[in-house]
């Protein structure tokens, strides 16, 4: 399922653009429906953000015409129950905006709830990370200069409007006018820019981070390290076109080898499995549910939580059910009461069946919902 991708794609879907776009061009979605965003950020959310008093200095950038503002000139020291933190001046960071700098918000998701669910949904369709930056810029500005990113990147209009230019070969710049409600698609190494004109400019910059193909050339060469038949250095200038024919083709022997046993899968496999702990953290809600573990009983129900990523190993006499770093192990005698845990509909702990007490029941549901696997419905 694509749903939160085919929403900000739409009305174009996910497939489509997965399709024939992506790491191919650019994918500009113009809708004449300037507050189609409007549920993922709002100003109310920014101004929060601002006003904080704690908010962190390394979040943020300020950039105008391709400089950044030097962080010394709108951040301070301050002591705190840690020690000193860096936070930035509030004040200050309204005063350069209001000069015509452009605010970069970083990694924004983890501080707004509708982009926290946002990024966890896409995340969890597409299998790799996604991360989500806001930029406000004030009109007749422009943030950054011409530049290109090192991942894939969706530019969400949210409020306002912003030229960009977008430079997909040594040709004129591909122009576009991303108005409130729009969206930009600019494939990884693309370089671009952008300016506001008339109005202000607020876009959330969704960057994708798949597994790309040269990251498999990273992990060959370091398995590469490891073995023997690639202990050999290249022979000397010297030792002749015979010396240097024999080590190139024991060189591409051993490369075939390697790249035969790892798989092309593997990077993409490596991948998945960072994904699925990432996922497993701080999932909403857990608090809440920590709170009141310990009043469970026979008629608490409980279900799994929405995609849980979840993997269940059989070792012995043993079954480990593992959601990021965590683990519940459980008799092998009670594997089959897996199906009624990690399904899809709610219970109450009294369901259970197997050979259990009615308090070893309780506890074998209270490690689940500890781990973060179960969420409590009612008490």
């Amino acid at each position: 399922m694509t749903e939160c991708l085919s929403r900000i794609l739409a009305p174009f879907t996910a497939e489509s653009f997965l399709r024939h776009y992506q790491a191919r061009e650019t994918f500009h979605v113009a809708r004449s429906s300037p507050d189609y965003y409007a549920d993922l950020l709002t100003i109310a959310d920014i101004d929060a953000i601002l006003q904080s008093r704690s908010l962190s200095a390394g979040i943020l950038n300020v950039v105008k015409d391709g400089e950044r503002w030097p962080v010394e000139q709108w951040s301070h020291f301050v002591r705190g129950a840690r020690g000193m933190q860096h936070l930035a001046i509030r004040e200050k960071l309204l005063e350069l905006y209001a000069n015509g700098c452009t605010l970069v918000v970083n990694q924004i998701e983890a501080l707004v709830p509708a982009l926290t669910a946002s990024c966890r949904a896409l995340t969890r369709e597409l299998g790799f990370p996604t991360q989500m930056n806001v930029y406000l810029t004030p009109r007749d500005s422009a943030g950054f200069s011409r530049h290109s990113d090192e991942h894939d990147v969706m530019i969400l209009q949210v409020a306002g409007s912003k030229a960009w230019r977008v430079y997909s070969s040594d040709d004129a710049p591909v122009e576009i006018d991303l108005k409130s409600g729009d969206l930009l698609y600019i494939p990884r190494g693309m370089f671009h820019d952008g300016r506001s004109c008339g109005e202000d400019s607020i876009h959330i910059t969704l960057g994708l981070h798949p597994p790309y193909a040269f990251e498999l050339i990273r992990d060959l060469a370091d398995a590469a390290a490891r073995r023997k038949d690639f202990q050999q250095p290249a022979p000397p200038r010297f030792a002749g076109a015979e010396a240097m024919a024999s080590f190139e083709a024991n060189f591409l022997a051993g490369l075939r080898d390697l790249v035969s046993e790892l798989g092309s899968g593997h990077v993409i496999d490596g991948c998945a499995e960072k994904q699925k702990s990432r996922e497993a953290e701080a999932w909403p809600g857990r608090f809440a549910d920590l709170r009141i573990v310990s009043q469970m009983t026979l008629s608490t129900v409980v279900c799994r939580r929405a995609d849980a990523p979840v993997d269940v190993k059989s070792e012995g006499h043993f079954v480990h059910v593992e959601f990021g770093d965590r683990r519940v192990t459980i008799p092998i005698f009670l594997r089959d009461q897996l199906s009624r845990i990690l399904g899809d509909t709610s219970f109450a702990i009294s369901e259970l069946r197997g050979m259990m007490t009615n308090a070893g029941k309780v506890k074998l549901v209270t490690e689940f919902v500890k781990s973060g696997v179960l969420r409590i419905v009612t008490l």
